[in-house]
């Protein structure tokens, strides 16, 4: 005779979470899908990230040697779905749905519960990590989810024998182990080992599952053949850990935490004689309950997530982010209105800043309007990072000088791999150089690379026709403009690459007017107005701005009067140069007008120069 089942206390099915799935839930994935796609933007993410990934055998066998190779492959492929904005929003949807209904099946399992809230806290550390560093978002919700979902099954399993579910823990801790590294692994054996203990009340196989959770480490770190800070953070130095952290730990904790919560008692019956007796204390664990008090808290907790996710994302990085894909782009006036009111450029947006201000003919008009420059240097060479390395590659390439910006992508190339921009940037170097065999190289590895092919294939179609193809507007200017002369050089002087410029080409005004900003940013106003001559070689009816600062400032500075070569210099920038003269006195005697004349001043050359002759002495 069957024993009747206890369905009060018994816990709920494991798919009742997704047939309870609420309407408020799908709102708030709806939502975050919009955030994703407006604010997020995932194909500034793909532009910025640049996680390779190629459609190739060799690429795949790279990935099976070491533990989690196949999460981080897996990862990767997401990633290109980044390329456009409403792929990476459903991506993150997809993955968000799939951890939040795995928490609440978790939950289900530890205590018979599935709070709606409790299921959103990976998905809004999941979103947090997202904005941040996407490739490492998805590798670590990647790994959450394959452990949460090995733990699920684990949960599942009917056998009540201590060997079976030995086994069964440590066939699936090795399979997460395996597939998705350290990290998943230790995930599902501290699930196991919570839902024995704290769910089944089972001592034996908890302590089954312990076993493998305390060696584990040892064991991963010695099979993978890799260093043990490899193994130990996957996600490398760019990903915050302690959010990581979070988002693999917030599942456990919270079932535990609800699995040892007092359960509230039910409502007793009233009687006759209870009626005149003084009301008991309502327990904490019905107050709790209450439909108000539950609505409360809910409100409360996604408010509080909404606000420190769109508060984490509120920093420089996004904004650094944009203006790297708008300069691809080639979108130069998004580039200065993102560059314009951060407190701060890091030197890779200072270079695209000053390419996108010569784009938009007003180099040497505003360059100081951008006071949030801090190295003020147009071609830094490797001083300042990859990154700036990077962001140089198009200046030079456009400038004409060919030679640096191939060496400056290789070394790009050797510390950030092989991402679809370089290889853009090489199959066009090699192109420019008429050495259609390399080219070849590239492109036939970007052909390899999602929604890379089309563009790589064109260009393949385009090499067969001739060697100087593709032969678009594009290329046909920078090969007008590369040198004709060898310049031995260690770093890159950027006087000297810009005189060998003009002295190949001189009607190269992109060399002319860099080489101008050149002696402004280094304060060199004598060589500067030697130049002046030169504005009629390339058609400049009036003298740009900064330049007439830079002149009258030579002018008091050597008691000299520069030539103008027919030109004049307007009447008020000589008006607002006597207020600067006079506001600068005053600064000098009172400390208090500084700000005042950093205010007033602060776009102009004059007020650069001598903040930095303050900063020398």
């Amino acid at each position: 005779m069957r024993r009747p089942t206890d369905t009060k206390n018994s816990p709920k099915p494991i798919s009742w979470p997704l047939r309870s799935f609420p309407a408020g839930a799908a709102a708030s994935f709806l939502l975050g899908y919009a955030y994703v796609l407006l604010r997020l933007e995932p194909s500034v993410q793909y532009c910025c990230s640049g996680v390779p990934f190629f459609l190739s055998r060799s690429f795949f066998r790279e990935f099976l040697g070491y533990p989690g190779g196949l999460l981080e492959y897996g990862a990767a492929f997401l990633a290109q779905l980044d390329y456009y904005d409403w792929l990476g929003g459903l991506v993150f949807v997809a993955l968000g749905c799939l951890l939040f209904l795995e928490a609440r099946a978790v939950f289900s399992r530890f205590s018979g519960l599935a709070p709606l809230t409790g299921g959103f806290v990976p998905v809004f550390l999941l979103l947090w990590l997202w904005g941040l560093q996407d490739g490492q978002a998805l590798a670590a919700g990647l790994g959450v989810a394959l452990a949460l979902g090995l733990a699920i099954g684990y949960m599942r399993l009917p056998w009540q024998s201590v060997w079976l579910r030995f086994g069964a823990c440590w066939l699936l801790s090795g399979l997460a182990g395996c597939v998705a590294g350290l990290w998943p692994c230790v995930l599902f054996l501290a699930l196991g080992c919570g839902y024995e203990f704290a769910a089944r009340r089972a001592w034996k196989p908890g302590l089954a599952c312990l076993l493998p959770a305390m060696t584990a480490p040892l064991a991963v770190i010695g099979l993978a053949g890799l260093p043990a800070t490899r193994i130990l953070n996957p996600w490398g130095t760019k990903a915050p850990l302690w959010l990581i952290a979070a988002l693999f730990l917030c599942v456990p904790l919270t079932a535990l935490v609800l699995a040892v919560l007092p359960k509230p008692a039910p409502v007793p019956k009233e009687t006759a004689g209870a009626r005149h007796k003084a009301p008991a204390p309502v327990p904490l664990g019905r107050r709790l309950r209450n439909p108000v008090v539950k609505r409360a808290f809910a409100a409360g907790f996604f408010l509080a997530g909404w606000a420190a996710v769109w508060f984490a994302h509120s920093g420089s990085q996004r904004a650094f982010a944009q203006i790297e894909y708008y300069a691809g782009r080639k979108e130069f006036d998004k580039v200065l209105a993102v560059a314009a009111p951060l407190p701060v450029l890091n030197p890779a947006s200072e270079v695209r800043l000053q390419l996108a201000l010569y784009h938009a003919g007003r180099l040497l008009q505003d360059l100081f309007a951008y006071s949030n420059q801090a190295a003020w240097q147009l071609l830094p060479g490797l001083r300042l990072g990859s990154g700036a390395c990077r962001a140089q590659c198009e200046t030079l390439l456009e400038l004409g000088q060919v030679n640096d910006a191939e060496h400056l992508a290789h070394e790009a190339l050797e510390i950030e791999g092989n991402r679809p921009d370089l290889l853009r940037l090489l199959a066009r170097i090699n192109i420019l150089k008429n050495r259609p065999q390399a080219a070849r190289v590239f492109l036939n590895l970007l052909a390899e690379a999602p929604f890379q092919g089309t563009w790589a294939a064109a260009c393949l179609r385009d090499l067969d026709n001739g060697p100087r193809s593709p032969d678009d507007k594009a290329l046909a200017l920078i090969r007008s403009r590369m040198v004709t002369t060898d310049l031995p050089h260690d770093g890159v002087p950027t006087e000297s690459l810009l005189q060998q410029l003009l002295h190949s080409v001189p009607p190269n005004q992109m060399a002319f007017e860099y080489l101008l900003a050149h002696y402004l940013v280094t304060r060199d106003v004598d060589r500067l107005a030697k130049q002046l001559g030169r504005l009629d070689d390339f058609g400049y009816t009036t003298i740009p701005r900064h330049i007439e600062e830079a002149v009258l400032l030579c002018q008091r500075l050597n008691s000299v009067r520069v030539d103008l070569h027919g030109r004049q210099i307007r009447p008020e920038t000589v008006q607002r140069f006597g207020e600067f003269t006079e506001a600068l006195n005053r600064a000098r005697n009172n400390p208090n007008d500084r700000p005042a004349l950093a205010h007033n001043f602060g776009d102009t050359f004059w007020f650069y120069f001598y903040t930095r002759v303050i900063r020398s002495q």
